[in-house]
């Protein structure tokens, strides 16, 4: 099975078809992205049922390896079981460590295009942090924070957004606006050609406004993460989430 959008999606519709098999392969790429996207599917699929094919030098993406006359019945038995056990030796994290050296810019993150000072303060953008912006009402941070998020979806990082303060439409049309770099209402001849670049983006909005259970939130967010994709949340602001609790 080939992922139409790339080795860092895997659509829900595909997911019935492969309840069939007992067990299943996951071989998507020769970089570290694609290793932790592997990890993520085998989740998905059920960890206990999937094997995953590391990424090396010595071992392309599977399209390569055929053309370079692989053994690749050989390669597949050599797929290492997803399901982690409680204990492990550093026999077991030798090779992902030495992937985490070899790959240093991948494991620092997605870096900003327009940011370079935020790059050098976060390293870029990773998975399993939690970063908070501060400052004064009307200081600019959900203006900033919108081209930031802006910045990564540009990138191929799957991005959903809870504006619990300004309604979806307003925050899209300031998205829309940094994404063209112009002023559209005095060009709205542009509109359309514009729009259906920005709706091919990975972006997604949470529907909610105002004061929220925070459980409700939670569970969109869990759920956005399993369907879309989701790598990368925006929480505007976190006040809101929190509700009188």
């Amino acid at each position: 099975v080939a992922l139409p959008r790339g080795p860092h999606s895997l659509p829900p519709p595909l997911l019935p078809y492969l309840e069939q098999f007992r067990r299943i392969t996951l071989w998507l790429g020769d970089d570290l992205r694609a290793w932790e996207a592997a990890k993520l599917f085998a989740r998905k699929l059920n960890a206990k049922r999937c094997s995953l094919v590391r990424p090396g030098e010595q071992l392309p993406r599977p399209l390569e390896a055929l053309a370079m006359g692989l053994d690749l019945r050989r390669v597949l038995r050599g797929a290492l079981p997803a399901a982690h056990k409680s204990i492990v030796s550093f026999r077991q994290l030798r090779e992902e460590v030495f992937g985490e050296l070899a790959n240093a810019e991948q494991v620092a993150g997605v870096k900003w295009a327009r940011f370079p000072e935020l790059n050098r303060l976060l390293k870029g953008h990773r998975r399993g942090e939690l970063t908070i912006f501060t400052g004064p009402t009307g200081s600019g941070k959900t203006t900033f924070i919108s081209e930031y998020a802006l910045d990564l979806c540009m990138q191929g990082v799957c991005t959903l957004w809870g504006s619990f303060e300004i309604s979806n439409v307003r925050l899209a049309k300031v998205m829309l606006t940094q994404f063209a770099a112009q002023r559209l209402e005095e060009q709205l001849e542009q509109y359309d050609e514009w729009a259906d670049r920005f709706e091919d983006l990975p972006l997604y909005f949470m529907t909610f406004h105002g004061q929220q259970n925070i459980k409700t939130v939670l569970d969109t967010m869990q759920h956005a993460v399993y369907v879309h994709d989701i790598t990368h949340v925006v929480i505007d602001n976190l006040q809101f989430m929190m509700g009188h609790e």
